[in-house]
């Protein structure tokens, strides 16, 4: 699954249990592997899904996936 940084942050941000991201520091490491490492994950990757779509279209998409469709 893809999402944009900005939603990769947000949700960071918001999560009260956990605190990785909220520094500037682990900010500026997760654009760091953003760039370094997304790249080579979609090199390899068989299927994306666009995890900003509603999640019923998600679902449908994780469905078709497990059947081989």
């Amino acid at each position: 699954m893809s999402a944009p940084v900005d939603c990769s942050y947000a949700g960071s941000m918001r999560g009260p249990r956990n605190d990785y991201g909220k520094t500037a520091e682990e900010r500026a490491l997760i654009l760091s592997h953003v760039a370094e490492v997304e790249p080579l994950l979609r090199a390899t990757c068989t299927h994306e899904i666009d995890a900003t779509q509603p999640l019923d279209d998600v679902v449908a998409q994780l469905v078709e996936i497990a059947r081989g469709e």
